[in-house]
């Protein structure tokens, strides 16, 4: 056996020689309190505590021309499996992907993985979230003297994985998502998805900053026989001057929202047209680095035909709009995506430093709503609360890190109650917070 070891080692040390292989891990786990998060809790109601955990296993090669990338990861809640259970649904791969490099500065890659552009808010890799992001695409990135090309194109299709023999399909093209993935394999779980997606993103760097240009086009199936689609389009300038930076970011959203028949048999289409404004300044070499901005997200008015409200599809909006996740995460507000009243966001940031291994970051958001909702009869808009988001970070050792969190929600006002399905009177704690501890190790094994 001992010599057989030695004999696969020494094959894979030739075969890597000329390679560069990595072989990395990573594991965090989080443990949450939650009394509020996402939407006001009620009185007498008690608040929600557990343990999440991701464990991955990424490895790289590159070689010549080829380039490769898997990343497996478990993602469970402790508890959610017996201790002595056979098998589970709960391993997948995050990334699992092909690159060919066609010249120093191109590359093409196809396969699972993630995307990042402008920041993160429209397209994210959504790290926070245990299990993360990542597209089925194909993929062309080029790296010039002072600007990046990008283009992507996707075409989703619906696989069963439940054990049937044949699980794509032999005729059609209809793409229709759900929660599940068959008839037996209930825990897995996607949100809507389109047909095909379009992008090309140009980003130009200047000494004093960059500006970056997307034009992204979503395609969705509303029946086997008809389709519609709805672009986007983003611009991002940052720049210095001075001691300052400055910059912002707009998109724009336009096309169909739905498309379809009545019970009469007319064809009908829902026209979109969204949009969100963020400009900010910071001074970087003040202590703490403070940083103002502002955020508009259109809402939906609800006294037309058409949908106004614009939404961060693809983003990683826990980043954004308060650690609290009350807007775009997963829950509406007034309302699902674009269809909800919208989001004003007057937020500071800073970040202090206390020596190489810790840092404090504070957050203040002051929310109002974009657009009124009505309940019984009466219009409710304006202000929603302030929110307040502590992160302290630890550097423990070269490999590991540990984070603490919390974050509080003031002055809860009535229409945020509406906009979250409540009643306006509806009686909720004075205690609205979110608490958390995150341990997080990244060993490099090669």
């Amino acid at each position: 056996m001992k010599k057989l070891l030695t004999l696969l080692l020494a094959i894979a040390s030739f075969a890597t020689m000329n390679a560069q292989v990595t072989f990395t891990g990573q594991y965090r786990a989080r443990g949450e309190m939650r009394n509020g998060f996402k939407a006001p809790i009620m009185e007498n109601t008690e608040p929600a505590a557990f343990v999440e955990h991701r464990a991955r296993l990424i490895v790289g090669y590159k070689k010549d021309k080829v380039g490769f990338k898997a990343s497996i990861q478990d993602v469970r809640i402790w508890g959610e499996t017996g201790q002595i259970n056979k098998s589970d649904q709960l391993l997948s791969a995050h990334e699992a992907y092909g690159d060919y490099y066609a010249t120093d500065k191109s590359t093409f890659r196809i396969g699972r993985q993630e995307m990042i552009y402008d920041d993160h808010r429209f397209i994210g890799s959504l790290d926070w979230a245990m299990q993360g992001r990542s597209f089925d695409a194909l993929r062309y990135m080029h790296k010039g003297d002072g600007f990046d090309f990008d283009a992507m194109v996707s075409w989703n299709q619906v696989g069963y994985g439940d054990g049937a023999p044949e699980p794509a399909n032999l005729t059609g093209n209809y793409y229709e998502t759900t929660n599940g993935g068959g008839v037996e394999n209930t825990r897995i779980f996607n949100l809507e998805l389109p047909k095909s997606q379009q992008m090309v993103y140009f980003k130009k760097t200047f000494d004093a900053g960059s500006i970056g240009i997307m034009i992204e086009n979503d395609i969705y199936n509303s029946s086997p026989d008809t389709a519609y689609s709805n672009f986007t389009v983003g611009l991002s300038p940052k720049f210095a001057v001075g001691a300052l930076k400055f910059g912002g970011q707009f998109f724009y959203t336009g096309g169909a929202i739905d498309k379809g028949l009545t019970a009469a048999g007319q064809e009908y289409k829902t026209e979109l047209s969204g949009y969100m404004v963020n400009l900010f300044i910071q001074a970087p070499k003040v202590t703490g680095a403070p940083l103002l901005g502002i955020d508009y997200l259109s809402g939906d008015d609800e006294s037309t035909s058409e949908v106004e409200g614009w939404s961060p599809k693809y983003g990683t909006n826990h980043k954004f709009y308060g650690f609290m996740d009350y807007f775009y995460v997963g829950n509406g507000h007034g309302g699902q995506n674009e269809r909800s009243a919208g989001l004003v966001d007057i937020y500071l940031k800073t970040a202090f430093k206390f020596g190489e291994k810790s840092s404090l970051a504070g957050h203040l958001h002051y929310f109002m709503s974009a657009q009124e909702r009505t309940y019984m009869g009466e219009a409710y808009d304006g202000s929603l609360g302030t929110e307040l988001d502590l992160v302290y970070t630890r550097k423990l050792a070269k490999e590991l890190s540990l984070q603490v969190g919390y974050s509080h929600m003031f002055g809860i006002s009535e229409t945020m109650k509406v906009l979250k399905g409540m009643a306006p009177d509806a009686s909720t704690q004075g205690m609205q917070s979110w608490a958390w501890l995150q341990v997080s190790f990244s060993p490099k094994f090669l």
